[in-house]
C-alpha cells in the first residue's frame, strides 16, 4: 500500500473542520486509495498496539437495526446516538422536505481481529470515520456547527479522523512527536511518500 502523509500546523478556523483542546501542535494529513486507507488503520493501530481502541462512524440511518446486528454478532460493545442535522434534506412529493438525522456509532475493540472486522463492516469513504486509543470524541448539539466534532487531548492520544467526500485522513498524536517517529512507527508493509 501506498500511503501520502504531509506534515502541518492544526488551523481551526481556516482548515480543520474539527474541534481539539488543548490545541494540537501538528497534524499529518494522509492520503491513499480507499483499500489502502482501511488497510492503513489496521496496520496502524495494530502496530500502536493501545487496544482498546475506539471506532466512532457515521452509519445509515435506515441501516441502524442492521448495524447493530453485526455488532451483536461480533460480541462488540457499542453506543449509538442521533445527532440532528437541520442541513440534510430529502425532498418527497408526497410529504415536503424531509430532514434527516445522523446516526453514529462508538465500538470499543479490545484486538487486531475486532479492528480489521470493524474497520472492513463500517467504514464508508464519503462517512465521518474516526480510530483513536481513547473514548474522547464528543459532538456537539447539532452536527453541521463548525465545531461539532471536538477531541479531548492528552500527551497519550493518538487518533485519525477520516475527511468527509474526500479520500484523506487527518492523523493528530501527541506520542509521536515528530515525521521520523512517526515513520518508525508504521509497518514495513506502508510505502510512505512524504510531501511538502
Amino acid at each position: 500500500m501506498k500511503i501520502y502523509i504531509r506534515e502541518q500546523m492544526y488551523d481551526f478556523k481556516q482548515y480543520h473542520d474539527f474541534l481539539v483542546k488543548p490545541l494540537p501542535e501538528t497534524v499529518y494529513d494522509i492520503y491513499a486509495e480507499d483499500e489502502d486507507i482501511e488497510e492503513f488503520f489496521i496496520s496502524f493501530f495494530s502496530e500502536l498496539n493501545q487496544f482498546p481502541l475506539y471506532v466512532t462512524y457515521e452509519w445509515y440511518d435506515f441501516d441502524f437495526d442492521g448495524m447493530k446486528e453485526r455488532l451483536d454478532k461480533l460480541h462488540l460493545i457499542y453506543s449509538h446516538k442521533f445527532i440532528p442535522q437541520n442541513s440534510v434534506c430529502t425532498i418527497t412529493e408526497e410529504q415536503g422536505d424531509t430532514y434527516l438525522d445522523v446516526l453514529i456509532f462508538t465500538v470499543k475493540v479490545t484486538d487486531e481481529n475486532q479492528l480489521a472486522e470493524v474497520v472492513k463492516k463500517s467504514l464508508v469513504p464519503y462517512h465521518l470515520f474516526i480510530i483513536s486509543n481513547q473514548d474522547n470524541v464528543t459532538f456537539g448539539e447539532m452536527y453541521d456547527q463548525e465545531d461539532s466534532i471536538q477531541f479531548k487531548m492528552n500527551e497519550s492520544t493518538t487518533f485519525c479522523k477520516m475527511q468527509f467526500d474526500v479520500p484523506a485522513t487527518y492523523l493528530v498524536t501527541n506520542q509521536l512527536k515528530n515525521m521520523n517517529h512517526l515513520l518508525a512507527n508504521l509497518s514495513e508493509k506502508i510505502k510512505i511518500v512524504k510531501e511538502k
